[in-house]
């Protein structure tokens, strides 16, 4: 079973660079650097940053979860016009629900703003996690004795 968190993680990198082809998409792996290159400031892309929060134990078999995901996404241009154009194809993208692995998660609230020339799209994703039950031990086996 593939972790939880890498299955939230590509999730997100599939569906930015379906709707952003043109964008670099990075989680934690950043490609490049600030200061060699004066032109790398000026790109389209997107730094995804997921950080688990709650890890809450319900039962042996149950975990409450939620994770916090910041996505920031950058233009060339660095307008805030061209990021409000482009709020509502994040917004459909992330809600009413996100899909990852055989899941949908409702999403109730996502937030905007623009921060450090680069519009920040935050969301918490709130879910129970089930790990399988483990299989029962078999039953024992008649004995037979002979007591004298």
């Amino acid at each position: 079973m593939e972790n939880v968190f890498e299955e939230i993680r590509r999730a997100l990198v599939r569906a930015f660079k379906g709707l952003f082809s043109a964008y670099d998409v990075f989680c934690e792996e950043i490609q490049r650097t600030d200061g060699a290159d004066e032109t790398a400031a000026a790109e389209n892309w997107i730094y995804i940053d997921m950080q688990p929060v709650v890890n809450q134990t319900v039962n042996r078999w149950h975990t409450d979860r939620q994770i916090f995901i910041d996505i920031a996404i950058h233009t060339a241009s660095e307008k805030n016009k061209d990021y409000y154009a482009i709020m509502p194809a994040v917004d459909g993208l992330i809600r009413p629900y996100f899909c990852f692995g055989n899941r949908a998660i409702t999403v109730a609230d996502l937030n905007f703003k623009v921060v450090d020339r680069a519009l920040h799209a935050a969301f918490t994703l709130a879910f129970r996690d089930s790990c399988p039950e483990p299989e029962p031990p078999p039953f024992m086996q008649e004995l037979d004795t002979n007591i004298k």
